[in-house]
């Protein structure tokens, strides 16, 4: 067995927890193309996923990484089911982690931070469009 010790940053799990996010319909999200390409910064920054990382290095476990654990907030759009997306959310982000780094998400904190409303969504649209 090769010697060595593999440490992943909190940001990698950042970055793949907003991937996963990402794929989450319902979830309020900056488009990356298409019609609402170019929402102003401060709109998408009001209501882009904000997330925290709390790791625990595990030489001493089983799975010889370590586990994390994610509070994740969260806008959705005015109408689902917010339990419902809470969980996809959640299913998401524990799969994507757990596959990609080896390491066991012990939770998933999600807080629902904001409601974006489709006018909302509409007026921003707008602003872009007469600039």
């Amino acid at each position: 067995m090769e010697e060595g010790k593999t440490t992943i940053n909190d940001s990698v799990f950042v970055e793949i927890a907003r991937e996963a996010i990402q794929k989450v319909e319902d979830v309020f999200r900056q488009e990356k193309k298409g019609a609402l390409l170019g929402l102003t910064r401060v709109f998408t920054e009001r209501v882009a996923p904000q997330i925290t990382v709390k790791k625990t290095e595990g030489a001493l476990l089983e799975n010889g990484f370590g586990t994390v654990s994610l509070d994740v907030k969260i806008s959705v759009l005015y109408g689902v089911n917010i339990p419902e997306v809470a969980k996809k959310v959640r299913e998401k982000i524990v799969s994507e982690i757990e596959t990609l780094t080896g390491y066991t998400v012990e939770k998933v904190d999600i807080n629902i931070e904001k409601i974006v409303k489709p006018e909302q969504v509409a007026e921003e649209k707008e602003k872009i469009e007469e600039k």
